[in-house]
């Protein structure tokens, strides 16, 4: 997936979890088919995409020239990644109403959102034009033709479009990434690191455009700062090959080859199979799939393949605590909602699916406090209102909820609440859910070298090696004098057949600590291993 527009396409493709609710479109039909349009939308955003294609084919049976309805259809199904049945059904929104705009622009997202498919950018710019012609100021088409004129090979028609992208919204974090890119590609180099750092100012974790940002710095002759910035790239996204290429490249320049050699080869790897969050995006829509053909045991194994491969991403815990709960396994279901929380904390779904399930739990004070904060969070959702009404209402409610953030997880979105709450996970045996934990805290504190000394230790007891030598890694960047890192990178540095590396941080331990009798046992170990022919 071409990363100019990679987090545009979530949005359409991954469904409502990461991007907020979908925008709603003036439906052109009658009450019956509002009525299970508004159903849809609602199935759509809890991720249950055949309830709501069942909804909306009910809706177009009563009115096949209900354009929203058509619109709704392709939404659903480019979030199923079904991109042709979507392709089919917002051409035939446009037939019915040529004027809708959005219609338009997701058809533009369609054409270029099939990763196994060939992006048809010259047709996204054509749909970009048509809804910018009715609706002139809406700049996520304004992002996404820059983005396809700098793709079709015109980055001088795409600068202005995409300056004046995010004159109409300076918030726009995708259409400042794209800028930058237009303006390095002219050799523009100080405004295109201005057009990055306005991308990283607007949102809070943007791995693609920190990534660019440390690649660009490198390429100016600043490698204290972009090696700062690479880190950081890394820390928010392990995946990104063109952050471990671009620091292997400086780590090379800088003479520290060891380091250089691990960065290559984690590029390697990852230009050699899919990056595990796309992977992961993947298996977590898979999953949906046969959720909605009633595979719920085959559902809940592929979001546990989903979590495996990315254990930051908050989408497959949210999508298999709604699955537990369908099997009856509340306990589960409230631990993995707890997870999506975490990952997700401003995100009112998971806080309401909590919510039920508490409720069905019998734990009716913590259902309460869970749905009042997805009402607050989301005080326009009808159907989260309602529920809370009804559970405070009437001869049997409960009464007001104070309206706090509950205490879930490490839902306060704090370092130390990520760290603790892997603290637990890791005393439950899940070093999965510990890692993705560590690395939402180190996101908020890169400079917490014990939880970075923590991740590197749950990565090696998964047995991903590569991962946990290179958090050992940047931990001595920090604290070249960290003896027990030193010898723990030794000894994973000599499993992985790396024996003269692994003698010099073994060495070099035994300089900070002369008596340290682990430093000398693993000596003798990395010795006879040299020594071998």
């Amino acid at each position: 997936m071409n990363r100019l527009i990679g987090a545009s396409l979530v949005c359409l493709l991954a469904g409502a979890l990461g991007c907020g609710a979908r925008a709603q479109v003036a439906q052109v039909g009658g009450d019956a088919a509002d009525h299970r349009l508004r159903a849809a939308t609602e199935e759509a955003a809890q991720g249950d995409i055949a309830m709501a294609l069942a909804e909306i084919k009910a809706a177009l049976a009563q009115d096949s020239s209900c354009a929203g309805c058509w619109y709704e259809l392709g939404s659903v199904l480019g979030q199923g990644g079904d991109f042709q049945g979507a392709e089919a059904a917002l051409r035939r929104a446009i037939e019915l109403k040529p004027d809708l705009a959005k219609a338009h622009y997701s058809l533009a997202l369609t054409l270029i959102g099939n990763p196994q498919g060939k992006m048809d950018w010259a047709g996204a710019v054509t749909e970009c034009r048509e809804a910018l012609k009715y609706q002139p100021e809406f700049a996520p088409a304004m992002n996404l033709l820059g983005a396809g004129l700098a793709a079709t090979g015109q980055p001088e028609a795409a600068i202005p479009v995409l300056q004046r992208a995010v004159q109409i919204s300076p918030g726009l974090a995708e259409a400042h990434f794209n800028l930058g890119r237009a303006l390095e590609s002219r050799d523009r180099l100080e405004e295109a690191a201005g057009e990055y750092r306005a991308a990283v100012a607007a949102r809070d974790a943007y791995p693609e455009a920190t990534s660019a940002l440390g690649s660009l710095l490198l390429r100016m002759g600043k490698s204290a700062e972009a090696e700062r910035e690479l880190d950081k790239a890394l820390r928010l996204n392990p995946d990104l090959t063109a952050a471990h290429y671009a620091l292997a490249r400086l780590l090379r320049g800088l003479n520290r080859t060891s380091e250089a050699a691990v960065e290559f080869a984690e590029t390697k790897d990852l230009t050699e199979r899919p990056a595990n969050g796309i992977q992961s995006s993947q298996m977590s829509n898979r999953a949906l799939e046969l959720a909605g053909k009633g595979d719920l045991g085959g559902a809940a194994a592929l979001l546990r393949q989903a979590i495996a491969l990315k254990p930051d991403y908050g989408v497959p815990h949210y999508n298999l605590g709604l699955i537990l709960a369908d099997r009856g396994d509340l306990a589960g279901a409230q631990r993995e909602l707890a997870k999506a929380i975490s990952l997700l904390p401003g995100e009112p779904k998971p806080w309401f699916d909590l919510g039920r399930v508490l409720r069905r739990a019998k734990d009716d004070g913590g259902a309460l406090e869970a749905i009042a904060w997805a009402a607050k969070l989301s005080p326009s959702d009808a159907a989260i209102q309602s529920a809370l009404a009804s559970m405070q209402g009437g001869a049997g409610g409960l009464g007001e909820a104070a309206v706090r953030q509950p205490k879930v997880g490490s839902a306060s979105d704090s370092a130390a609440g990520h760290r603790a709450f892997a603290l637990e996970l890791r005393a439950e045996g899940d070093d999965q859910g510990a890692a993705g934990e560590l690395l939402r805290s180190l996101a908020l504190e890169p400079a917490a070298t014990e939880a970075r000394r923590s991740l590197a230790e749950a990565y090696a007891r998964l047995g991903d090696n590569r991962r946990a030598v290179l958090e050992d890694y940047k931990v001595l960047r920090s604290v070249p004098d960290d003896v027990e890192t030193r010898i723990a990178l030794g000894k994973m540095l000599l499993a992985q057949g790396d024996a003269a590396e692994a003698l010099e941080q073994l060495r070099t331990a035994l300089r900070y600590r002369p008596g340290s009798a682990q430093a000398q046992a693993a000596i003798q170990a990395a010795e006879k291993a040299f020594s071998k022919p």
